[in-house]
C-alpha cells in the first residue's frame, strides 16, 4: 500500500491559519501590553504629582513659624512670610519662610546654666546622630526660632562648634536640659528644640516642579520632587488661605488617547491652549489655610 503525505496546497493552508492566528494572538499582546503602559503612567502621574501637592500643603501650614510678630526679618533678602509670582502666560511661583526643619536642641546657656533673657551665648546639640550642626551658621543658614517662640540671629558658632551667639538677647527664659539617659551630656531630645529658618521657593522648570532652599545663597539646593509637570498656579483667599493648583501629564502619549489630551482651558488668571495631544493630564486643586501669615 501507498504512503500518502501532505499536499502543496494542504501545507499553504495550515500555514496561512498559523500566521493568522499567529498575528491575532501578537495583536491581542500589543493592545494588552499598550493598555498595562498606559495604566501604570496614569498611576505613577497620579501619585507623583499628588505627593508633591502634600508637600507644598505642609510647607505652606508651617509658613510663618517661627518668626518675629512683628513681621520683620530679612532671610536670605526674603521680608516677607509668602511672596508669590503671579504669571498669567507661565507657571507661578511661590516663596515660602518659616521653621520647617528641627535643626538642633537648646541644652544651656554658655556656663551650662539655665538661659536667662538677656544671654546671647547659647550650648546646643547637633540633631540625631550627626556630629555637627550641619544646618546652622552665620551666612545662608544664620536664622533660627527656639521651641518655635524666640527668634534669633546666629553671629557666630555653628557647624562643629556647638556653642553659638546670638546677634540679640534671646528674650525668654528656658531651662537647662534634663538629663535622661544619665550620660551627663546634653543629647538630641533633651532639650528645647531650635529650629532652622528657610526659605523654600516652588517653581517649574522645563517640567520639573522644583523646590529651591535658600534661594539667593551661593549654592542653593535644588530638589526635583516631581516630573512631568505642565503648570503650577496659586491664589490668595480671604487674606489666609491659598489655592494650589497643579496640572500634570503622562511621560509619553496613548494611543488609544489620540486627540483628547487638551488640558483645561483656564487655570486661575492663566489660559491654557489647546494641544489635541493624546496624554493624559490630571489638574489637582486644594485650599490651604497659613495659620501664621
Amino acid at each position: 500500500m501507498g504512503e500518502y503525505g501532505y499536499s502543496l496546497v494542504e501545507m499553504l493552508v495550515v500555514l496561512v491559519i498559523s500566521m493568522m492566528i499567529t498575528g491575532a494572538i501578537y495583536s491581542a499582546y500589543i493592545s494588552q501590553q499598550r493598555s498595562f503602559t498606559a495604566q501604570d503612567q496614569v498611576a505613577e502621574m497620579n501619585s507623583s504629582s499628588r505627593i508633591s501637592l502634600g508637600i507644598i500643603a505642609n510647607d505652606l501650614r508651617e509658613t510663618g513659624f517661627g518668626l518675629l510678630e512683628d513681621g520683620t526679618f530679612n532671610v536670605n533678602g526674603f521680608t516677607q512670610v509668602l511672596t508669590l509670582t503671579d504669571n498669567t502666560d507661565a507657571p507661578d511661583q511661590i516663596t515660602l519662610v518659616g521653621a520647617f526643619k528641627k535643626a538642633a536642641t537648646l541644652c544651656s546657656n554658655g556656663s551650662g546654666q539655665s538661659i536667662d533673657p538677656d544671654d546671647r551665648t547659647l550650648i546646643l546639640a547637633p540633631p540625631g546622630d550627626s556630629k555637627s550642626l550641619d544646618d546652622i551658621n552665620t551666612a545662608d543658614k544664620r536664622n533660627i526660632s527656639i521651641a518655635g517662640i524666640t527668634y534669633g540671629i546666629v553671629v557666630a558658632g555653628g557647624g562643629s562648634q556647638f556653642r553659638i551667639q546670638l546677634q540679640d538677647p534671646v528674650g525668654t527664659p528656658f531651662p537647662a536640659y534634663t538629663d535622661l539617659n544619665g550620660n551627663n551630656t546634653c543629647d538630641d531630645g533633651e532639650g528645647i528644640p531650635v529650629y532652622l529658618i528657610e526659605d523654600h521657593t516652588y517653581q517649574v522648570v522645563g517640567n520639573e516642579l522644583q523646590r529651591v532652599r535658600r534661594l539667593n545663597s551661593i549654592s542653593p539646593e535644588v530638589e526635583t520632587i516631581a516630573q512631568n509637570i505642565e503648570d503650577l498656579q496659586f491664589a490668595l483667599l480671604n487674606g489666609n488661605t491659598v489655592r494650589v493648583n497643579i496640572l500634570a501629564s503622562t511621560a509619553r502619549p496613548d494611543p488609544n488617547f489620540e486627540g483628547m489630551g487638551n488640558p483645561p482651558g483656564t487655570i486661575e488668571n492663566r489660559n491654557l491652549p489647546a494641544t489635541n495631544d493624546s496624554l493624559r493630564r490630571r489638574w489637582w486643586r486644594m485650599e490651604v489655610s497659613v495659620r501664621n501669615l
